[in-house]
């Protein structure tokens, strides 16, 4: 067998690298800035949302108070998203919110280095 060197492919695998790279270091940044700046609040599944298509992925709405008192109920948009709902309806979850930006905020889960 014999190895034919395909510069198309090696473009390409380099370009999703580079993306993956890109989101992984965005993420990290913005983990980073919520556990130097971030306010704990604990919240409360009001309910998974459902997004169909080729597959299935499941979000939770969250909602919890800043403590200003204001009451925040926001989709969770970071983090892997699963077929099957993380947190149940009606489980109270530990978030770290950004208080300039209430609506940016993490769950924080027993697996992450903050804890």
């Amino acid at each position: 067998m014999n190895f034919v060197f395909n510069p198309f492919t090696l473009v390409s695998f380099a370009a999703v690298a580079a993306m993956m790279a890109f989101a992984l270091y965005n993420a990290k940044k913005r983990d980073d800035r919520l556990q130097t700046n971030g306010v704990r609040a604990r919240g409360v599944v009001v309910r998974n949302k459902i997004k169909w298509g080729r597959t299935i992925v499941v979000r939770p709405i969250i909602r919890f108070e800043t403590r200003e008192g204001r009451t925040i109920e926001a989709l969770y948009e970071h983090g892997v998203a699963l077929a099957v709902p993380r947190y149940p309806e009606g489980s109270t979850v530990a978030v770290l919110y950004d208080p300039v930006n209430p609506h940016d905020f993490s769950i924080i889960a027993a697996d992450r280095q903050y804890i």
